[in-house]
């Protein structure tokens, strides 16, 4: 995939857009980025697309390979510790939270014309629950193919012919990040599909495997919460342990990038001194 030019400063801010440690999330509304996909697809244009959380964002920072495979990606705003980490480095909180969840449903029922979908990830059986109740819910659309996540590295090239004998407008990638994300970013140039998008625990939703957090936590915007009381074993670390060593990173990140600016601050003061007495 083609990487996007990104300024790799530590906090480095623009209008549109959080860039910290070469990682770029786009400030995107729902509407504006339905806009980038539908025109992905009607011009038959390829794009990756990821959901920023703060457990991607804490992975990207810890390993450069990983920050550098989703600079292919268009990345929006997923979750809380995203929105605390944009408004501590540009003032100000991402316009929308864009949580794959919500958004690709949400897009699906939007969407008018036909697409078609593969469905790729999750464990054995739930791709197949899952193309079911989306054919249900969204009967505008078609799902041309599935395959779970648990297939062994030899059996690579048969899933990617797989997919591309599908030929999908969008494939949703099921697996987890970084897998996921490094998956696409690997194979993309390969794979016959118009729009990819890594989109976590969304298959097991779909297939009712998992259950939502109630309204009400996602109103205050504390579904991680209701998940890691339902699953403290798998999750407790990622909510207790990387939550700390997030914010302990992005501190520090934002302590450096402070610290740049009053050294160039102080540089500026000290050649403005030296013209004047000049």
């Amino acid at each position: 995939m083609p990487d996007r030019a990104l300024d790799t400063a530590p906090g480095a801010a623009s209008v549109d857009r959080l860039d910290l440690e070469g990682v770029s999330v786009s400030d995107l509304t729902r509407d504006e980025l339905f806009g980038r996909l539908r025109d992905a697809l009607d011009r038959r244009a390829q794009l990756c697309l990821g959901f920023c959380n703060a457990n991607m964002l804490l992975k990207a920072l810890c390993t450069p390979a990983y920050a550098a495979s989703l600079r292919g990606f268009l990345l929006v705003s997923d979750g809380l510790g995203i929105d605390l980490c944009s408004a501590l480095f540009r003032g100000r909180f991402f316009r929308q939270n864009l949580n794959g969840t919500d958004l690709i449903p949400a897009f699906l029922a939007a969407e008018t014309a036909p697409r078609t979908l593969f469905l790729l990830g999750a464990r054995p059986g739930i791709a197949e629950a899952a193309a079911r109740n989306l054919a249900l819910l969204y009967p505008q659309h078609r799902v041309v193919g599935v395959r779970d996540g648990y297939f062994p590295a030899g059996e690579l090239e048969v899933v990617l012919a797989g997919i591309n004998a599908a030929s999908p407008d969008i494939l949703l990638v099921a697996l987890g990040n970084p897998g996921q994300e490094t998956f696409i970013a690997e194979h993309a140039h390969r794979i016959d599909a118009r729009v990819l998008m890594g989109v976590g625990a969304l298959l097991d939703y779909a297939a009712g495997a998992s259950v939502r957090a109630p309204a009400a936590f996602r109103l205050v915007r504390l579904e991680w919460l209701f998940r890691l009381l339902r699953e403290p074993r798998r999750l407790g670390r990622r909510y207790t342990v990387d939550v700390v060593v997030f914010v302990a990173m992005i501190l520090r990140l934002r302590l450096a990038s402070l610290s740049i600016l009053r050294r160039s601050d102080h540089r500026f003061g000290d050649e403005n001194d030296a013209k004047t007495r000049a």
